[in-house]
């Protein structure tokens, strides 16, 4: 298991070895977390499953980050798209999920989140602005497996991601893997203690979580990711 760093150590860790794990706990205390957590609880079914499967909750939502001034600004919905290349599964589509709710995008806590973790990543390599996708994601395996990565191990075609765990209930798996771009295996870790954050160089490294399986009568695991490119939003090519 890869050690924890403080976030003024996580830029220097990134440089290193491509990836960090540290925590947001100190953001989170620092204000009342309740209104944020319970909005998980109103996510919607993500509609684009290719696979399938009923058990991905989602939101999502597009935002600018200057790191300079750390100003922050909520962009007008457009769908989420990759190319085919950094997913097999999904890629290629315009996809359209739910927006996350006005009262969460401009909370305190979750703007600080999107912000702090900028800042972490402009340490990194210096930008005067990120384009910034953030993803309310919740995986239920009330009804069998639950797969946070149904696409397998892989990047996402930005230059940083931090994904974030909020909860995790009553359940085995979800072990996220973290592999060099030639397939080596560099850590794997089971993020389980809340507010604890996977940072990731997404040109250096390729990253999955295994699936879920529930232990319990509420079996779900809640994250926010966060992605960070600086050439703008990832967009079909005309």
């Amino acid at each position: 298991m890869p050690m924890l760093v403080p976030t003024s150590a996580a830029a220097d860790t990134l440089r290193t070895q491509g990836y960090a794990l540290t925590s947001a706990a100190p953001l989170a205390a620092a204000q009342d977390a309740t209104s944020l957590l319970a909005s998980w609880d109103r996510l919607p079914i993500d509609p684009h499953l290719a696979d399938g499967g009923k058990y991905r909750f989602r939101r999502h939502a597009s935002f600018i980050h200057h790191p300079p001034s750390g100003d922050l600004a909520l962009q007008p919905y457009r769908p989420h798209w990759q190319p085919v290349a950094f997913n097999k599964l999904h890629g290629g589509l315009l996809r359209d999920f739910a927006p996350i709710e006005d009262e969460v995008a401009q909370s305190g806590l979750f703007r600080g989140l999107l912000s702090h973790f900028g800042e972490v990543f402009a340490a990194v390599a210096q930008t005067e602005r990120w384009f910034v996708e953030a993803h309310q994601f919740r995986i239920d395996a009330s009804s069998g497996e639950g797969r946070p990565t149904p696409e397998g191990a892989h990047r996402d075609g930005v230059d940083f991601v931090a994904l974030v765990i909020l909860q995790r209930r009553d359940l085995s798996g979800g072990s996220t893997t973290i592999q060099a771009n030639d397939g080596t295996p560099l850590c794997e870790v089971t993020l389980s203690e809340p507010w604890t954050a996977m940072l990731l160089d997404d040109q250096r490294v390729i990253h999955g979580t295994t699936p879920i399986r529930a232990e319990g009568p509420q079996p779900h695991r809640d994250t926010l990711v966060l992605t960070y490119r600086r050439d703008g939003f990832l967009e079909p090519k005309s």
